[in-house]
């Protein structure tokens, strides 16, 4: 049996959801306070730098995973015309999956350094 395909389709489910939610949440950022969004104790700060690290944090994953969901759509297919076999599918799914959490650490550790660039630890923007 070819699990390439079943591979394709659980390496797409990940991206597809950080894709939507954040692009979901470029569209119409959580405001200040909720229980969703990117939360960490600098946008948390002021309602400044929540709203600041909304937006960047958003627009650069939706970026970053759009080509990653596309990615993986053309690796896929090429596993399912080529018939990687189990073992290469396999392979290929793990680091599907190890580059994923690592695109995420870069969205994370970039809105962080932008937070730090623009706001002092209260949450005040720099002069």
């Amino acid at each position: 049996m070819n699990y390439n395909v079943l591979y394709l389709l659980s390496e797409l489910a990940a991206p597809v959801i950080v894709l939507v939610i954040s692009a979901v949440m470029w569209k119409k950022p959580p405001r200040f306070g909720e229980q969703i969004g990117y939360k960490t104790r600098s946008s948390q700060s002021s309602e400044e730098a929540w709203n600041f690290a909304q937006v960047y944090w958003s627009r650069l994953s939706t970026y970053i995973f759009a080509a990653f969901t596309a990615l993986t759509v053309i690796v896929g297919l090429v596993g399912i015309f080529v018939n990687f076999g189990d073992k290469i599918g396999f392979a290929v799914f793990i680091a599907q999956n190890v580059v994923l959490v690592g695109l995420l650490i870069v969205t994370i550790v970039s809105t962080e350094i932008k937070l730090h660039k623009f706001f002092d630890e209260n949450g005040k923007p720099r002069g």
